[in-house]
């Protein structure tokens, strides 16, 4: 077992059966974000590209297109169920390939111009010696370029849902700051700091904002929170019962944020942009 293996266990098991059963949902959702990190990237003709926690492989597929048939993208992720779904999704690109593994320990070769993820890299028990992995993996020259999610408090799309769920069951004691989940890289200073020791050089943080749509309606805004966002794993082993009450807070709770666009929340995120040396 490797030291993400509470993760391993998650991902593999109700994690990945949401995700993959709500692919198309995610990739909507997830899609502004998508295309911050792939414009910070500028994946070029020719490249290879390791994308980390690339899931179900839709920004893999974007960015092999980008690199194009001379170019060669590796993804890489934890899950099984959602590799599978990704190499079903890939089978018309000869330029991709994905492999299931952990990416803090991976022996990846020396091989590739460009390390990306999008929201895949904040789980990491420990953070600088995985992206120091990840460092190795480059080329000289080489680059990384992620998106990953800004302070709670400016992230209304995971608050307001979990405070909801507040008022139906007592939530669990809030993570440490250092520790792995998706708000880990909140600060911008521990995050620079990570980079530094892991060597990485030239690095830049810029704050983005974009809104997140949660679903096209109440309905399916407060099932994204159940299914797939903030609150889906406090819920995991919950009864029908406490799903359906906290169900219904979330639905109230989203109630002034519903537009003819949809159930759209703010977001808070930082575009990370570093040289591998």
């Amino acid at each position: 077992m490797t030291d993400n293996a509470d993760q391993i266990a998650y991902w593999n098991g109700p994690g990945a059966d949401r995700w993959v059963r709500n692919q198309e949902k995610l990739d909507r959702s997830l899609a502004p974000f998508a295309r911050l990190a792939l414009e910070a990237a500028r994946a070029q003709p020719d490249e290879r590209v390791l994308d980390v926690g690339c899931g179900c492989g839709g920004t893999a597929l974007a960015l092999a297109e980008s690199v194009g048939p001379r170019g060669a993208v590796l993804g890489v992720d934890i899950s099984a169920p959602m590799l599978e779904l990704a190499r079903t999704r890939a089978s018309a690109f000869a330029n991709v390939t994905f492999t299931l593994a952990d990416a803090s320990a991976h022996p990846f070769e020396a091989a590739f111009d460009l390390v990306f993820s999008r929201f895949g890299v904040m789980f990491f028990r420990d953070p600088v010696g995985a992206f120091a992995n990840l460092r190795r993996a480059l080329r000289p020259g080489g680059r990384v370029a992620f998106v990953c999610w800004g302070p709670v408090v400016e992230n209304p799309w995971f608050r307001i849902p979990l405070a909801a769920v507040g008022t139906v069951l007592s939530l669990p004691t809030p993570a440490s700051p250092d520790e792995p989940g998706p708000f880990a890289f909140a600060d911008r200073d521990r995050l620079v700091r990570i980079l530094e020791e892991a060597g990485f050089t030239r690095i830049t943080l810029d704050r983005s904002t974009p809104e997140l749509v949660l679903g096209d309606d109440l309905d399916a805004a407060a099932t994204y929170a159940i299914e797939t966002g903030p609150v889906s794993r406090i819920l995991v082993d919950a009864d029908e019962a406490t799903r359906g009450r906290a169900r219904t807070a979330i639905r109230q709770s989203l109630e002034p944020y519903a537009g003819p666009h949809g159930v759209a929340l703010g977001s808070s995120t930082w575009v990370v942009r570093a040289n591998g040396g």
